[in-house]
C-alpha cells in the first residue's frame, strides 16, 4: 500500500534538539497524521507510521452500565484492538480469532498496553460515572512501528473528542538487533507514563535507546501539534465563511 503524498519526515519539525547523532532511528520512516475522519465517533484518527497503517475511533464519555465503586468516581476506559485479515503478510482468518475468550491472545496484550501508556494523562475523574471507548483496526503492520502508532492514533482521536488530557502521550518504537523498545513519552511534562522492552540489552544500550526515543518523540510531538493546530486553522475560517 503506498503512503499518501501528504505523509512527511517529523524530523522538519525539529527545534532546538541534538540529533546529529542518530544511532538507531531511519532517517526514511514517514508519518501521515489524520484526524475526524470517522464521523459516528466523537474523535477520530488515522495514522501511518513508516509502513504500519491505524485507525482509531473513540466514543464517550457516555453514561456507563458498570455499578463498581471505581465508575462512580472516575471514568471507565474500555479499549478493542482487531487485526484486519490483510494487515500481515500471512493473512489471517477472523473465523480462527477468539477475541473474546483468549486472554492471552496479541490483541489483548496490545489493549493492555494501551491503557498502561494512556491511563497517566487522561483526566478521568473530570468523568465520573461514564465511559470511554477506545477502538483501533490495524490496516498493516510492519512488524516494529505497531504499538507506537496505537498509541499515537489513541492520542489523537482523544484530543480530537475534546477529552482531557495532562499531556499527550507520544511513543516510539526502536529495534536493536532482535529486541524491541517502545517509549511513551508525555512531552510538556517531561515524563515517561511507561516502557516496553522485549530482548536483551545492556544498561549502557537501555541509556542510549531511551535518549534517542525521546528525541524522535519530542519530533512526533511538533508534528501532531501541527496537524491539531492547522485544523483548527481551517475551522476558524470556515466559521468566518459560514457568518
Amino acid at each position: 500500500m503506498e503512503q499518501p503524498d501528504e505523509c512527511f519526515d517529523a524530523l522538519q519539525f525539529a527545534v532546538d534538539l541534538d540529533i546529529s547523532e542518530k544511532k538507531f532511528s531511519n532517517t526514511d520512516e514517514k508519518v501521515y497524521i489524520s484526524k475526524s475522519l470517522i464521523n459516528q465517533a466523537n474523535g477520530s484518527s488515522y495514522i501511518e507510521l513508516a509502513s504500519t497503517k491505524v485507525t482509531c475511533a473513540i466514543y464517550g464519555p457516555r453514561e456507563t452500565s458498570s455499578t463498581s465503586d471505581e465508575s462512580y468516581s472516575k471514568c471507565l476506559l474500555e479499549t478493542s484492538i482487531k487485526f484486519s485479515p490483510f494487515a500481515r503478510s500471512h493473512r489471517i482468518d477472523p473465523r480462527l480469532i477468539q477475541y473474546d475468550n483468549d486472554e492471552d491472545c496479541e490483541e489483548s496484550e496490545l489493549c493492555s498496553r494501551l491503557e498502561e501508556a494512556l491511563l497517566p494523562c487522561i483526566l478521568l475523574h473530570k468523568y465520573p460515572k461514564s465511559q470511554i471507548d477506545i477502538i483501533i483496526d490495524i490496516i498493516e503492520d510492519d512488524g516494529q512501528h505497531l504499538l507506537s502508532a496505537i498509541i499515537l492514533s489513541a492520542t489523537v482521536a482523544l484530543i480530537d473528542a475534546c477529552i482531557e488530557l495532562y499531556d499527550t502521550v507520544v511513543a516510539k518504537s526502536l529495534k536493536k538487533n532482535n529486541s524491541l523498545f517502545t517509549l511513551c513519552y508525555m512531552p510538556n511534562l517531561a515524563q515517561v507514563s511507561c516502557l516496553f522492552f522485549d530482548g536483551e540489552t545492556t544498561l549502557k544500550e537501555l541509556d542510549d535507546l531511551t535518549d534517542e526515543a525521546v528525541k524522535q518523540c519530542q519530533l512526533l510531538h511538533k508534528a501532531i501539534c501541527k496537524v491539531v493546530i492547522n485544523d483548527l486553522k481551517s475551522a476558524v475560517v470556515l466559521n468566518r465563511k459560514a457568518i
